[in-house]
This record gives C-alpha cells, structure tokens and sequence, in this order.
C-alpha cells in the first residue's frame, strides 16, 4: 500500500541510532529463535517489534503546531543584520517545553548554500496561545537570501525516530547593494518644482514664455491685467511646458565587462548610492540591468539590484531598452567595469536625444587611487566605494570651473 510504504521510507531515512539498535536486536533475535528455538529470544524480537511499531506510529503523527514566519523589513544591507519575527501557536492539548526551533539560511547566490542556521529557543508553548519571539539574521552578501521553513526536531517519546518538521513557510530577505551619500550627480540639475523647459507652449504651467491676445475661451486667470490696461485689450501670459527631471540609472551586466565578480559588485554599489541621490533630490527614475527594467519608487529598484548577476548582456541593446522605457529621460547615468569598450558609449548615447545628460562610472577594485576620476570625458573611474562621493565631487567641481 502506497502510505505503508511512505511510512517505511520515512522510518528509514529518519532513524535513529538507538532505533537502529532496537532493530537490528529485533531481528538477531528472530533469527536465533526460528534456529535455535529458544523462546526467550522469540519474545525479545516481539518485544522490540512493538517498541519500533509503536514508536512509529507516535513519529508519524501531525506536529499540531502553527506557525508564521516574517521578516521586518523584508529587505536589509549587504553586511548588515536582518530582523525576523518568528510566532507559534500550539495546537496539542499538552505544552511543549522550551522547543528549540531552527531557522535554515540559504542564499540563492552564495557558494555557502545552506551552510548557515539561526537556532530560536521558544519560551513555554501552552494550548492555543500564540507566542512571538524575535531574531537576527546574520550579515550576508548582496542577493536574495531564502529563510526558512522554521521547525524544530520532531522525535517519538522513545527516541527511536527522528526529523527536522518544518513548521512555516519560507520568506525571502533582499539583500541590498552597500550605498554612500553622494552630494549631486552634476551641474545642471533642476529642481522638480521648476522642470525642465520643453519646446511645446502651454496655456497653464511654471515657465513664463510670453504675451498673447485674448482669445474666447481663454481662462481670465491668466489675463496679465497691467499690460492690458497699458494696452487697451486684453493679453494672457503663455508658458512653456515643463518636464520631471528623469534620471535613467543603466547598470552594464556584461561579464566581460568586468576583470572581477567583486568589480560587478562595486558597480551595484555605486549605482544604488546614485539611485538614493535621484530619490533625495525626488526625480523620476528608471533602470536598466539586464532583465532588471522598471520605472518607479527607489526602493523598487534598490530591491531590483538583490536579483542583478553577470551575464551575456550588451551594453547598447540595453540602452536602446533603456530610451525605450523612458523616453522623456533628461539624465543618463551609465555603470559598468574596467572592461568597458570606450567605443560603445557613442552608441549607448546615441540612444538617447541629444539633450539627455551623461555621466559615466567605471567600477575597477585593482585602479590605481592615484589615477582614479575621470580618464575619460565625463566617465569616472571609482576603485573603492568610500571614495565615490569625493571623486564625484572633484569631478563637478572640474565641470563648473
């Protein structure tokens, strides 16, 4: 029968040192009373028969045990410690006493998979009260770490068998690129309130373009009544139409790009420490990374870098996806490693109109500091994160003088 034959797998493969002794005793025992005929020996092989018969069927029933797996925030720093929130409620009519419950880390990313757990020792779990503990998860790298299901060792009172019960769902925790505060991106950012001036006139926005007569059907709100009266007819004002700054982040994931995997880290680095600025200065935003293309919140894209990895990507096919998503972009920022084909950037901003800002960051961990910035009309060369915001800065500072 296909549930006797769950049952035996599962006996099997869960069986304990002492339950294996009991066994393999059970079956010396039959074995010296079929030859021998010694009835003493015929009752120790029924005897340890229904020890292991009776120890199985207590193994085999339901844990009675629910329980919720959460993490707070679901999303943290690479290198940082995430928090999660672990509640049990017991459903057996006796208490469970201290259970120790384990928690498995297993990074999707990380060669270590699997290597790690969180150990949670619960307090007394009484009939349907449900209880709460909280605990850290240990700093890991950049990616999606998987945690969970939480559960603890499930055993019969014998000790005969035993199994890790899984006792809740897994979650998933983002693991974010390291980020540093960046001042600006360059000069000649605007303001959101104020836009971007565009070549289409408007009847009702911010930049004042000119005087026009009054036609029917014009909103008297926009009547410029000195210069009427001055006149003797009526003129309203026209404006021009204004844009969001739209600052589009393009991530290269081109493994030969990049001499090192860690150089491909870097450049996530510095492309979250620049999506934090676009988020501080309330721009619109949009990126590129691979399969990664969104339009959105910062902590959206933030959340999208956790799945970013090296592949066979070009870096002007990506572009072109780029213009694409965001076809009113006013500021370029383009990421990659020390690799880059210089001949590619005329394409990559070809892309894009004319008007569109370029800024350029190549991610090299072996540069040497003292020939790090900019080596290439408007492209910085960045070897350690911490240097980002005053090599940025120098790089501004060249601009503006």
């Amino acid at each position: 029968m296909p549930a006797l034959r769950r049952l035996a797998r599962l006996a099997l493969a869960s069986t304990t040192p002492a339950g294996r002794a009991v066994i393999l005793l059970g079956l010396v025992s039959t074995v010296v009373a079929a030859e021998a005929g010694y009835e003493e020996f015929r009752l120790i092989a029924v005897m340890c028969g229904l020890l292991v018969l009776v120890a199985l069927l207590l193994f085999a029933l339901p844990t009675r045990v629910r329980a919720r797996l959460e993490l707070r925030p679901a999303h943290t720093i690479a290198g940082e410690t995430g928090l999660g929130e672990l509640q049990v409620t017991n459903l057996r009519l006796t208490p469970l006493y201290h259970p120790l419950v384990s928690v498995p880390l297993d990074a999707e990313r990380d060669d270590r998979r699997g290597a790690q757990r969180v150990h949670v020792r619960m307090p007394v779990l009484r009939r349907n009260q449900p209880v709460v503990e909280q605990f850290e998860v240990p700093a890991v790298r950049r990616g999606v770490l998987r945690v969970g299901p939480a559960g603890a060792r499930r055993t019969d009172p014998l000790g005969f068998f035993q199994r890790q019960a899984a006792w809740s769902s897994a979650a998933e925790l983002l693991v974010r690129p390291r980020m540093v505060s960046v001042e600006g991106l360059g000069p000649g950012s605007v303001k959101d309130l104020e836009g971007t001036p565009s070549d289409q006139v408007s009847m009702s926005d911010l930049a004042f373009h000119a005087l026009r007569e009054y036609v029917r059907g014009d909103d008297l709100r926009h009547v410029h009544w000195r210069s009427s009266a001055r006149a003797g007819r009526l003129y309203v004002r026209q404006y021009h139409d204004t844009r969001r700054s739209h600052v589009v982040v393009l991530v290269d994931d081109s493994r030969a790009a990049y001499a090192d995997p860690e150089d491909f880290e870097l450049a996530l680095q510095i492309a979250a420490s620049v999506v934090m600025r676009v988020a501080l200065d309330e721009f619109d935003l949009s990126l590129v990374c691979g399969p990664q293309q969104l339009s959105g919140a910062a902590h959206h894209v933030l959340d999208a870098f956790c799945y970013s990895e090296l592949a066979a990507g070009d870096l002007v096919v990506s572009a072109r996806t780029a213009a694409h998503l965001a076809p009113d972009a006013s500021q370029l920022i383009v990421v990659s490693g020390s690799r880059l084909d210089l001949g590619l950037l005329a394409d990559v901003r070809a892309a894009f109109a004319d008007d569109v800002r370029f800024l350029g960051f190549r991610a090299d961990l072996d540069a040497d500091p003292d020939e790090t910035g900019a080596q290439a009309p408007q492209l910085i060369t960045v070897d350690r994160l911490e240097r980002l915001p005053g090599l940025l800065a120098a790089h501004v500072r060249g601009i503006v003088l």
